[in-house]
């Protein structure tokens, strides 16, 4: 039988493999400036970075700012002996509709061949709300110190082409007008791409392209502190974000992104400075960056994309494991084949069938009851506070709580069916079930088949090793406790993955992550407590503990002045309307609801400038009358059976934005701006449109031309919004007892202006 000597083994285990996994989310120590020239300094890469955002304010493309950014990166790139080129020209990218001024900052490490490129990339261009730190002021200072590393290194066999990309925050416009434009982009054969979603946390790798195996094993060799994770990836490809790296994907570029994501309530807002950007995290992005810069800058690139896509989670930070997919289906039966007879062997003298009966209750019994746990849980933790949807700053009596509650799960059901379920019983029933879901992934996920494969083959090994051992008291023991193990550090390793999508009011999906551990503890836990008598006592303790948990998390503030809420204070006025309303607005709708009780803000139904309606923070004030858009619309055109509208806009002078929002039902299908496609309704994009809308930043003074071709003939009505600074004199009533815990996110402080029109115009037949 079965029998461990005390089941604390199994929470020391548990315990070791949690602190491993830790290391997986924390970052590395950063190098001091003394360092030597091969190796990355985040000191250094720090010190370039303080010197680009001296002023610690917004530099948001086409921003006089933005191009005082832009004087000191080519400053930066010429002291290290390169010559900088700018790539200066007006852009629009048709998959997110937005267009902007450009101005790419480029420079070439020639190499010994010069026939293959690699890119590494980040942009220097900020949000509106923060200057931009972490996102990714960053990847841009890691890149410039890697610069001035490469500029005396050995010329490698390819080129390094350095680009720090203007306007990635306004919809990747930088990169797509390099990747259509630039002829050096001709020669490019692998991307490395630094990103931030935070402002700490380790540099994970997130995506690459398809074909992936080539790349995936020249991550695993090169990188002293490997990150990464497919099912991250597979979770990425589900989520709407981009980076620049999506543009060179979608051209067939292999490539790695890199990024850190914790620390997100810092991400775009106003204290995504350099004082709230961990060092550890810079550290980790310019060691990634360096490692592979130097594997792609030897290599043959133009053949590193592989026929196969690989399966990969990395160990502790310390190893990479990867698998090539289309081994999976055939492993997953190997391996599953070989536990069962293991099962079989060690236990055919005590298995009979009629065991199985009450373990048919008993696992699903487990397993519903801890994800219930974590759903009950998700209120006090996660619903009656008021939080972040990503991330609290004080996680560690949350996590606690789900752990307890996992514990209290597992005794109660031992309490319920121990003598009723054997130990061999519920071994059969729990690997069978990992074997199915083994075999599921590999038909459905197969680049996550790592989840059943991993403890299949540590279970595996430890069988053989049981096997060699002369004396056999507990049949299994080193397969149950290997297999264990495995199963603990997957169950952690998602568990903690999952602070980065989700905050503790969606416990349940966080719970969840313990069910593979839970299965495979139990037949051990079972043969232990086989002959011992039971009581409900410790689920009373458990459940205290729990409950007290709880309670020290209520407590806990959800958020900080280093983590805070978003919370911005803007102005917005509807033409023909009297009065305009100052607005606290925030993106995540958590606002400080005493705040704005105390200053008279209520729920008022505004205008949402996106031919919608909104329920936002407001009081209303007298309007500005601030400036609008002129709009002419010329005579309707039918051309190829769609209707072509032109449209001319004069803008107000010095507008840093405006926005167009044009109805799904107008059946738009493709939109000029000056000349330029903007937009193309039939590329497929992450992002699910319930409207379109064309967005231009920093469009300048003269007037502009718009050009829509759509298959509805109208009339239908579309909406226009132009921002203008906010007024100091309006705000400053209400900035006196700002909270601590309120920073400006996204957008920022600002003064709109929203207009409606109506597009009417009866259509022109062909050669009227």
């Amino acid at each position: 039988m079965l029998k461990l000597r005390h089941p604390l083994s199994l929470l020391v285990i548990s315990l070791l493999v949690m602190l491993g996994v830790l290391r997986s989310y924390s970052t590395p120590e950063p190098v001091g400036a003394d360092a030597p020239d091969v190796v990355f300094s985040a000191i250094r890469a720090e010190a370039i970075l303080g010197d680009l955002l001296q002023e610690g304010l917004p530099h948001v493309s086409g921003s006089p700012l933005n191009a005082v950014v832009r004087d000191r990166v080519v400053a930066q790139l010429e002291l290290s002996g390169y010559e900088a080129e700018v790539q200066s020209r007006f852009h629009c990218n048709a998959e997110f509709g937005s267009c902007s001024p450009v101005e790419n900052i480029i420079a070439i490490k020639a190499g010994s061949e010069n026939k293959h490129a690699v890119l590494i990339t980040a942009h220097y261009d900020s949000g509106w709300a923060g200057p931009g730190a972490a996102d990714d002021g960053a990847g841009m200072a890691a890149i410039l110190e890697i610069a001035r590393m490469t500029a005396d290194f050995p010329p490698f066999k390819n080129d390094i082409i350095f680009l720090i990309s203007d306007s990635e925050e306004n919809g990747l416009i930088g990169a797509d007008a390099f990747a259509e434009h630039h002829p050096l982009f001709e020669k490019v054969k692998a991307v490395v791409n630094l990103e931030a979603r935070g402002a700490s946390g380790p540099s994970g790798m997130f995506e690459t392209g398809e074909g992936n195996r080539s790349i995936i094993r020249m991550f695993s060799k090169n990188v002293d502190r490997p990150v990464g994770s497919s099912l991250i990836y597979e979770i990425y490809k589900t989520m709407p974000n981009d980076t620049d790296y999506s543009v060179y994907k979608r051209k067939g570029v292999m490539g790695v992104n890199f990024a850190f994501a914790q620390g997100v309530p810092v991400y775009h807002s106003a204290i995504d400075d350099i004082e709230h950007l961990d060092l550890g995290s810079l550290q980790h992005h310019g060691d990634n960056a360096w490692g592979m810069l130097k594997v792609l800058g030897e290599r043959n690139i133009a053949a590193i994309v592989s026929r196969e896509d690989a399966g990969y989670i990395d160990v502790f930070a310390s190893r990479l494991i990867h698998y090539p997919v289309s081994i999976t289906t055939g492993l997953d039966i190997f391996l599953g084949v070989l536990v069962m007879i293991a099962i079989f062997v060690a236990f055919r003298n005590e298995f009979r069938f009629r065991q199985l009966r009450w373990g048919l209750l008993a696992i699903p019994f487990l397993l519903i009851s801890i994800v219930v746990g974590g759903y009950l849980l998700s209120w006090p933790l996660g619903r009656w506070p008021d939080l972040h949807p990503l991330e609290h700053p004080h996680p560690w009596a949350g996590r606690l709580a789900l752990i307890l509650m996992l514990g209290l799960a597992g005794y109660t059901t031992l309490k319920l069916f121990s003598g009723r379920v054997s130990a061999c019983a519920w071994m059969i029933m729990a690997w069978a079930m990992i074997f199915a879901l083994g075999m599921t992934l590999t038909s459905k996920l197969p680049s996550a088949s790592h989840i059943a494969l991993l403890p299949l083959g540590m279970f595996t090994l430890g069988s053989g090793i049981d096997l060699f051992r002369r004396k056999s008291p507990a049949p299994l023991l080193f397969a149950s406790l290997l297999g264990f193990a495995s199963a603990a550090f997957l169950s952690f390793y998602h568990f903690f993955m999952l602070d980065v999508v989700m905050n503790f009011d969606q416990s349940h999906i966080k719970m969840a992550m313990f069910w593979l551990v839970a299965l495979v503890a139990m037949p051990m836990l079972l043969a232990f407590v086989k002959d011992l008598e039971l009581t409900w006592q410790p689920v009373r303790w458990l459940l205290v503990a729990v409950l007290a948990t709880c309670l020290v998390h209520l407590f806990l503030p959800g958020y900080t002045a280093d983590r805070p809420r978003d919370m911005t204070l803007m102005y917005s006025e509807v033409e023909g309307e009297d009065n305009g309303h100052l607005v606290l607005e925030s993106i995540y709708r958590r606002h400080d609801k005493s705040y704005a009780k105390s200053h008279a803000f209520e729920m008022t139904e505004l205008n949402s400038g996106q031919l919608g309606r909104v329920t936002r923070p407001a009081r209303a004030v007298a309007a500005l009358g601030l400036p609008g858009v002129m709009l002419q619309e010329a005579e309707t055109r039918i051309e190829d059976d769609l209707y072509v509208r032109e449209l001319s806009l004069d803008l107000p002078e010095g507008t840093p934005l405006l926005r167009l929002t044009i109805p799904l039902e107008s059946g738009l299908t493709r939109a000029w701006v000056n000349g330029e496609l903007a937009l193309d309704t039939s590329i497929e994009t992450k992002h699910r449109r319930n409207r379109y809308r064309l967005q231009l930043i920093h469009p300048g003074n003269g007037p502009v031309s718009v050009r829509l071709e759509s298959s509805a003939a109208g009339p239908y009505k579309i909406a226009a919004v132009t921002w203008h600074d906010l007024p100091a004199i309006l705000i400053s009533p209400f900035m006196g007892n700002w909270p601590d815990n309120a920073q400006p996110f996204m957008y920022g402080p600002r003064a709109e202006k929203i207009q409606d029109f109506t597009l009417q115009q009866e259509p022109v037949a062909p050669g009227r």
